[in-house]
């Protein structure tokens, strides 16, 4: 496995950092009270690295100005708290689908940025799916895939994709095409999370089924204050390895 957040890596992933000309703090008194911080700025690798860094995020739809988020209240987990449901552990036991990392990044995104069901829109558009490539390409964003049968020889069902930074990896968006693959990727996610020694997912936006699967609320200055270590530890990381395993491994694990 390629230790892809070591020193030297992690060191020139906050160089790049450095050369952000923008500040994401939230404003004197807080940000917004949905967590907008302002609309501006641009999406190279630096911009993206510094605002990660910051606790910030870029969401906004294709035709409006790139918008920037920090939530006050922010949904994460730590990997060791994940819990599968009894429901998910059967369909892991029962069925022949194969996870990789790093396989296919660019087909991830581009089913997560499909419209869901209700409606025609996605926050994930051209300029967006070139930004994540760009970190993909040099180490700084990761996907994982479910597969059916074997990578690449059989239908891509499922994935997630995120910024990994240091220590944290920030989940962006999942997608499947087969009840629980998405699951299963985000177990996928934990169980090399905690193999790798990356500390805290940041999943953003709280949900439902996030909340079920061991997700907690944390305050943003809490999360701000736990980033200034977080993204300085390096860590051996799931951007850049290549790793395979059947979906039944997930059940031989200790969480």
């Amino acid at each position: 496995m390629n230790p892809i957040s070591s020193s030297s890596t992690l060191n020139s992933l906050h160089k790049l950092a450095d050369t952000c000309p923008y500040d994401f703090s939230p404003p004197a008194g807080g940000a917004y009270t949905d967590g907008f911080l302002g609309a501006g700025g641009d999406l190279t690798v630096a911009t993206l690295l510094h605002a990660y860094r910051s606790g910030a995020f870029p969401w906004f739809d294709e035709e409006d100005p790139i918008c920037w988020w920090s939530p006050e209240v922010r949904c994460v987990i730590v990997p060791s708290d994940f819990y599968p449901s009894k429901s998910l552990i059967r369909t892991a036991k029962k069925q022949p689908w194969i996870i990789t990392t790093n396989a296919d990044f660019d087909a991830v995104m581009n089913a997560c940025r499909a419209p869901r069901r209700d409606t025609s829109k996605t926050w994930i558009h051209d300029n967006m799916v070139l930004a994540y490539r760009q970190l993909f390409k040099i180490g700084a964003a990761a996907s994982i895939e479910v597969w059916a049968g074997m990578p690449y020889d059989s239908e891509l069902i499922g994935g997630l994709y995120g910024v990994s930074f240091g220590s944290i990896f920030c989940g962006e968006s999942m997608f499947h095409r087969r009840t629980d693959a998405s699951k299963i990727a985000f177990w996928a996610l934990m169980h090399w999370a905690h193999e790798c020694g990356i500390q805290l997912i940041d999943c953003q936006l709280e949900n439902p089924h996030l909340m079920r699967l061991g997700a907690n609320l944390m305050p943003r200055d809490e999360l701000l204050e736990s980033l200034q270590d977080l993204v300085m530890t390096p860590c051996l990381g799931i951007s850049g390895a290549s790793m395979q395993m059947p979906c039944i491994d997930l059940t031989n694990s200790p969480k």
